[in-house]
């Protein structure tokens, strides 16, 4: 742990994640921009599995509670935003008025480093993203390029379907209906059911994928620990959004989504093939659009992909960006 002097009033520390879980959830709680993936729920997991011993957080307090914190990790000479990889957004997490404590924070990351840093990649950054804007430390340079664009449903409506096609909404309609004659039920997944949703999540998603002779996502064994290790903690945050549908008391697929202030993300699906004729990942996908209505979110973000079935949900591409930075 490392501490330095920023000002008078802030204290600026160096730490691991899973020391500061509970203050790090209180501040995502009240930052503004903060997505699902900037959350301890998400990376305190990420972390245990994809970089155990590597990861820092940088951290500002002021009188003593946490106002911005940058969690980083080291492989092979660079520095990376934690999270990188599975992660389809990037950033700190900032308490309204601290933003400028960007370039501060990236500064102690750098130094809490116990050998060289070769290259900072900063990846997946919303245009917003103090990150962006942040003076690059001392003698370093940096350059920006464009990242994976998301594609971002606007809700509108009171089922959140204003901004989506009336084909679509007629296949949601229709998928609707085709389960409810099969005796079938949409369901959203409790807490107490987070971790066997989730194994059933990796068992359809596996399902599908084998059918087109292909691996998927969840083939990555890192993959999976973290989605086994991440469920039940977002459950326990309030931060998860899994549906299902059940028929027969048998789970056919299910939807795993992330959500955040004002945003749902809808993460990844699975269904069994035997039931493909119900369209179970439409009812889900459309379900999840209407929960989101409900409880007064703004957008659904269908994350990195420009697989056509987004645009036809009414989802339009969002720029992401990638700023790297290395010594002058």
């Amino acid at each position: 742990m490392t501490a330095l002097a920023l000002a008078d009033r802030l204290a600026l520390e160096v730490c691991r994640p899973q020391t500061i879980e509970d203050a790090w959830q209180r501040l995502w709680l009240s930052a503004p921009a903060a997505t699902p993936f900037s959350s301890p729920a998400w990376l305190v997991p990420w972390a245990r599995h994809y970089a155990p011993g590597r990861c820092v957080v940088a951290t500002v307090a002021a009188h003593g509670e946490l106002v911005a914190c940058l969690p980083m990790f080291w492989w092979k000479g660079r520095l990376f935003l934690a999270g990188t990889g599975p992660s389809d957004h990037g950033d700190g997490v900032f308490a309204r008025g601290f933003e400028d404590s960007a370039a501060a924070l990236l500064r102690a990351a750098v130094a809490a480093i116990d050998r060289p840093v070769e290259r900072i990649e900063l990846c997946q950054l919303l245009r917003s993203s103090p990150l962006l804007a942040a003076a690059p430390p001392l003698g370093w340079r940096d350059c920006v390029v464009a990242g994976d664009a998301c594609p971002v449903l606007a809700i509108a409506g009171d089922d959140g379907m204003g901004n989506v096609g009336k084909r679509m909404r007629r296949n949601w309609r229709y998928a609707m209906h085709a389960i409810a004659r099969a005796g079938g039920v949409i369901e959203r997944v409790d807490a107490a059911d987070a971790a066997p949703a989730a194994a059933d999540l990796e068992r359809l998603h596996a399902l599908r994928w084998h059918e087109r002779g292909e691996a998927g996502v969840l083939a990555d064994p890192l993959q999976r620990r973290l989605l086994a290790d991440a469920v039940p903690a977002l459950a326990a945050a309030a931060m998860l959004r899994m549906l299902r549908v059940r028929v027969a008391d048998r789970t056919v697929a299910v939807l795993f989504a992330l959500h955040g202030e004002r945003q749902t993300c809808c993460y990844l699906s699975g269904f069994d093939p035997a039931f493909a004729h119900l369209s179970p990942v439409t009812a889900l996908v459309g379900a999840t659009i209407a929960a989101a209505a409900r409880e007064g979110d703004e957008t659904v973000d269908f994350l990195r992909g420009s697989e056509r079935y987004k645009a036809g949900w009414g989802a339009s591409p969002e720029p992401r960006f990638r700023r790297v930075l290395v010594p002058g």
